[in-house]
């Protein structure tokens, strides 16, 4: 660990050093290139795949919550959580959390031992941009991404005058979050920091409907929870433009482990967890041409503990180290076609006691190529062959998608069809006991298409955007109990075919100095398993995957000054089992939020919001027997210079 942000502290005053070396006088790059930044993110996604943007008003919105929260309350896909302050996993499209990438920064943070990724120990703090990529064939790079792929990043910080800010916000049971942040530019070289702290009691109100007939309200234990981070990015242009940024960000979770509501003798569980995730960028931008490469280092070390009237009973350790090279090489010099060359090679080192032999390591070398080719202005094919060399095999993957804009603003349609993949786990292969390493990849196809329209109407904006998926997944990987017991086991068992429909629509009507934006997502998800592995199973809704699931919202804003926001989302009932025999209940939640900015002369603001979450105070449980809160308050004062 010490060797850890030894390296990155090296890595932050290599960079500042790098930069008080050479001096120009040109004028800082402007805000214009920011958009170019942006477009070549949308560019990582196949030109007929669905993506979708979460906005900057709802990354504001939700700037003291969590990655996870903020998903649960502004997309359609799949979030399944222990509980505030706990364990978080997303899921696209009736598939699984380990099939769901999550990237920062163009790379994977997954965890090579579990697959899956925590959403939870994301602060919104410190996220830029997100984006949503549905389907499995829509990222470039790495395999793994069955259901879609949850990109964030962060941006370099371009503009001429430097900007601050610290937030303070308190909440229901004993909630408090403390942040800033400070950047500035000055000739070629910029800076951004931000950290983050917050910590809970947790004990929150909910509503116990396992002990008595009647439910009644209790409070939760052993739910609190500190969470602290520092997030810090330089960037340098260099004189012929190319750029150099360096990102560094460490993160500290110390949190109890609730149990669920059904246990008696309840253990005293904590999880402490240090993160330490470094990256080095290079960017080039010539003529016919661009080509950028990346390097990246993350550490984690995971220490666990299980107490019995405050006797230690259980305790481990986990230490994950990753290391990636990636480059990739665009050529736009043909006129209508754009090639793209991308190779990443990765090593994952896990060290655990529950892994067979301690340590563990994974060499992963991927291959991609892209081929873009304009047909006409209105016709667009992209095509990506990416190959794979992973446990000493190679895999192969291929994705073709179309777009047509058939009516300017009124008609947009979009296809795709791919093949994917994905690796078993370490802790799949390797667990002790159970581990199987004979586990075949999880591989199957995917399609969608979307019809999509974008019509304005004088101060009017609409956006509808509506895709029919399907999915037929082999080999999907599944933990079941062996024959004599206890001791479970994965095993490819399954064949899983899950298609549906996605909506979306934003309206937006700016009226003088006003801005009306009522939104939405829908999703209908039929996802079953179409193996035969015991009675009544066979064609089941696969557990935790609702069938429907949408949010609708309406937002309100005068001149940046005052704005209001009111939230809806709704939760079908979701089989907790895979003969469907039980279930959780279907719920709907009310948030809203008010604020109002105020602004000096001297150009410093302060921003006070107040929120309230489960207006109405509606029972609910993201996972069986694990209650998530009652009605909660929260308040919020921003100081901006």
């Amino acid at each position: 660990m010490i060797r850890t942000l030894i390296f990155c502290i090296a890595l932050i005053i290599n960079t500042f050093a790098l930069s008080a070396q050479q001096q120009d006088n040109r004028r800082t790059i402007d805000l214009e290139e920011v958009t170019v930044t942006a477009k070549k993110k949308q560019a990582d996604a196949a030109i007929g795949a669905k993506v979708s943007e979460i906005t900057q008003e709802d990354i504001k919105t939700n700037i003291t919550k969590s990655l996870s929260e903020i998903l649960w309350e502004s997309s359609p896909i799949q979030i399944k959580s222990m509980g505030q302050g706990a364990m978080a996993t997303a899921s696209f499209r009736g598939t699984a959390s380990s099939h769901t990438q999550v990237m920062w920064n163009g790379i994977s943070i997954n965890s090579t031992q579990l697959g899956s990724f925590d959403l939870s120990m994301v602060p919104v703090y410190f996220v830029d941009n997100i984006s949503l990529y549905h389907g499995g064939s829509a990222q470039k790079g790495g395999s793994g991404a069955l259901g879609g792929s949850i990109n964030f990043g962060n941006e370099i910080y371009n503009d001429s005058k430097p900007t601050g800010s610290l937030l303070f916000e308190a909440g229901s049971n004993d909630t408090y979050t403390g942040a800033g942040s400070f950047s500035f530019a000055k000739k070629r070289f910029s800076s951004s920091t931000k950290f983050f702290y917050q910590q809970s009691d947790n004990d929150y109100l909910y509503l116990n409907t396992v002990y008595q007939k009647d439910p009644f309200k209790e409070r939760r234990k052993n739910a609190d929870y500190r969470q602290a981070g520092v997030l810090q990015g330089f960037g340098y242009r260099l004189k012929n433009n190319d750029q150099i940024s360096a990102t560094c960000w460490w993160q500290y979770d110390n949190r109890s482990l609730p149990q669920g509501i059904y246990i008696d003798n309840i253990p005293e569980e904590k999880n402490r967890s240090n993160n330490v995730r470094t990256m080095i960028h290079y960017d080039a931008m010539r003529d016919n041409y661009t080509f950028n490469t990346t390097l990246a280092y993350f550490y984690s070390d995971m220490h666990y503990t299980r107490c019995f009237d405050k006797v230690l009973t259980n305790q481990s350790d986990n230490i994950n180290n990753s290391f990636v090279a990636k480059g990739e090489f665009n050529y736009t010099g043909i006129d209508k076609l754009a090639l793209t060359g991308l190779l990443t090679y990765r090593l994952d080192q896990v060290r655990s006691e529950s892994i067979e032999g301690n340590t563990k390591t994974r060499n992963t070398i991927n291959a991609t190529a892209v081929a873009s080719y304009r047909i006409t202005s209105r016709l667009h094919f992209d095509a990506r062959v990416p190959l794979e060399w992973s446990e000493e095999k190679l895999f192969a993957r291929y994705n073709l998608s179309a777009r047509y804009r058939l009516i300017d603003q009124w008609l947009t349609l979009k296809a795709s069809n791919g093949y994917n993949y994905r690796i078993p786990t370490l802790n799949d292969m390797y667990w002790q006991p159970g581990g199987n390493p004979d586990l075949k990849p999880e591989k199957g196809f995917s399609s969608d298409f979307t019809i999509m329209t974008q019509p304005t109407f004088g101060n009017v904006a609409l956006k509808l955007e509506a895709t029919y998926f399907y999915m037929n997944i082999d080999d999907w990987i599944m933990w079941i109990v062996k024959e004599k017991g206890p001791i479970w086991e994965p095993v490819n068992f399954s064949n899983v075919i899950s298609q549906g429909v996605e909506i979306n629509a934003d309206l937006r009507l700016q009226w003088e100095k006003t801005i009306h934006t009522l939104s939405g997502n829908y999703a209908y998800t039929h996802s079953v398993d179409n193996s035969y592995r015991e009675e009544g199973t066979q064609g089941k809704q696969l557990p935790y995957i609702p069938r429907n699931r949408w949010t609708a919202g309406y937002r309100f804003n005068y001149k940046d000054t005052v704005w209001f926001h009111y939230n809806i989302t709704y939760t079908d009932a979701r089989f907790t089992s895979a003969d469907e025999a039980y279930q959780t209940e279907a719920y709907m939640l009310h948030n809203a939020e008010a604020g109002y900015k105020w602004t000096m002369k001297n150009g410093v603001s302060m921003d006070f919001t107040l929120k309230v979450d489960n207006i109405f105070n509606a029972y609910h449980e993201s996972t069986q027997y694990y209650p998530m809160p009652l009605r909660m308050f929260w308040g919020r004062i921003i100081y901006s210079f």
